[in-house]
C-alpha cells in the first residue's frame, strides 16, 4: 500500500509543520524571557547629544546598589555576622587555655562542620561578647556550646558535649 497525497493535502500539511514550529519556538523563547524584555535606548536626552567640540562626554555615575535592611539579632557582632550567611550557627564559649574547654570547642567545630552550619568561637574573657550572649541565653555554663537560629533564637545550649549531639542539635534547630 503507498500513501500519496495530492497537492492541496501537501499544501496544508506544510503550512501545519510552519505553523507548530513558529508557536514552539515563541513558546520557546517566552519560556525563557527573551520576548518579554523590552528592548529601550539606555541614557537620557542630554546624555545622547553629542558634547561640544574638544569636550569629552563624562560617564554618569552608576547608581548605588541598595543594601537590605537587615534586623539585628541582639548576638555579639560575630554572631551577627555568622547569622546573615548561616540559617544555623554554633556559638563555643571557652576559655582561653583550658583543656576541657579546647576539647569541647573542637567537638563544636566539627559538629558543626558535619552539620553544614555557622562556627563561631568565643572567649569567655570578651566581657562585651560574653555580656550579649548572656542576655539573650540566660546563666551560660562553662565551656558553653549554644545553638542559635535565624532570626536569632537560641535553639540550645550545652556543656561539655560531643560533636554528634552538636551535629543532633543542628538537624533539630533547622526542622
Amino acid at each position: 500500500m503507498s500513501l500519496t497525497l495530492n497537492p492541496p493535502t501537501r499544501l496544508a500539511a506544510l503550512l501545519g509543520a510552519l505553523v507548530l514550529t513558529g508557536l514552539a519556538a515563541v513558546v520557546f523563547l517566552v519560556g525563557r524571557g527573551a520576548l518579554g524584555e523590552a528592548t529601550s535606548v539606555s541614557g537620557t536626552p542630554a546624555q545622547m547629544t553629542k558634547p561640544a567640540r574638544g569636550v569629552a562626554a563624562k560617564p554618569e555615575p552608576a547608581a548605588a546598589p541598595r543594601a537590605q535592611a537587615r534586623v539585628p539579632s541582639g548576638f555579639p557582632p560575630k554572631i551577627d555576622h555568622a547569622l546573615r550567611y548561616n540559617r544555623v550557627v554554633v556559638v563555643s564559649v571557652s576559655i582561653p587555655g583550658a583543656a576541657v574547654d579546647a576539647v569541647v570547642r573542637r567537638e563544636a567545630r566539627s559538629g558543626a562542620q558535619a552539620a553544614r552550619a555557622g562556627f563561631v568561637a568565643i572567649s569567655a574573657t570578651n566581657e562585651r561578647a560574653i555580656a550579649g550572649l548572656v542576655t539573650k541565653t540566660g546563666v551560660l555554663p562553662a565551656p558553653a556550646v549554644v545553638i542559635v537560629k535565624r532570626p536569632g533564637v537560641v535553639a540550645g545550649t550545652f556543656s561539655v558535649t560531643d560533636a554528634g549531639t552538636i551535629a543532633q542539635a543542628v538537624a533539630q534547630a533547622r526542622r
